[in-house]
């Protein structure tokens, strides 16, 4: 089990940490759902993240991840990494339950460390519960190696005078515009056969986007847009199913 959480907690700083917009972090779990979730400060992406199986540690209980350069430092830690190195999840007896209060890691050799988890009432006071109950999306794609290169290449030219993107259909072909008439601008062909219209003047941050899509290398992504200024980015990572949503800037 402990190579499980150390993969676990890989896998979710991966997806949260590693974009660096993301202070901290909420696990909570059942016997049935390991459960993820977060929000950056100034609200531009709203996590939410499932694990594919429901982690033991977890069970009945909520944990905070904060000072997750800490975690993460622990775990690239080469001695920890090793076969014969434990990673445990560690318990305390707190008015008669026994809750999780920190990951241990000892190496083969005694090396020991120990990354504390924020405590339930904290991070439920700092992070409050999100609800999304779902939406109905106007176009989905999958993102393609040539879409990301492009992205990429016209952020780097242009992010300096202009930060967002705004995606619209023609003809059943979707493309970005980044830049107005009235200055530098381009617009990239995304998919030339998408379903569905995008009609409408939202706009997006390309650079956090663009962080985003960039969890895909070797997973299944999916980007939906729809006309009501939502954009949802799906990433299923083989241990995880993890959903960020940017409520668009008009």
């Amino acid at each position: 089990m402990s190579n499980y959480i150390k993969d676990t907690m890989k896998d979710v700083l991966r997806h949260t940490h590693d974009l660096g917009i993301f202070e901290m972090v909420k696990i909570k779990g059942t016997t049935e759902l390991t459960e993820v979730e977060t929000v950056d400060a100034d609200k531009t992406v709203i996590f939410k993240g499932e694990m594919n199986n429901p982690v033991v540690d977890f069970v009945d209980a909520t944990v905070g991840l904060s000072r997750m350069g800490v975690l993460k430092g622990y775990l690239q830690y080469p001695d920890f990494e090793h076969e014969n190195a434990t990673v445990r999840v560690v318990t305390q007896d707190r008015n008669g339950e026994s809750v999780p209060t920190e990951v241990e890691f000892i190496s083969e050799n005694g090396t020991d460390a120990h990354y504390r988890f924020m405590l339930a009432d904290v991070i439920n006071q700092q992070l409050k519960d999100i609800k999304f109950k779902g939406a109905e999306f106007d176009v989905n794609i999958e993102p393609s190696q040539k879409m990301m290169k492009d992205l990429t290449y016209f952020n780097t030219i242009l992010a300096a005078y202009e930060a967002n993107f705004m995606p619209k259909t023609e003809e059943g072909a979707l493309y970005f515009h980044v830049g107005d008439g009235g200055s530098d601008r381009t617009k990239i062909l995304i998919d030339n056969n998408v379903e569905g219209e995008i009609n409408t003047e939202w706009k997006w941050p390309l650079d956090v986007v663009l962080k985003i899509l960039r969890l895909g290398d070797n997973s299944n992504l999916v980007m939906s847009f729809n006309n009501q200024g939502l954009l949802q980015i799906k990433v299923d990572s083989g241990m995880g199913i993890y959903t960020y949503l940017l409520p668009a800037r008009s």
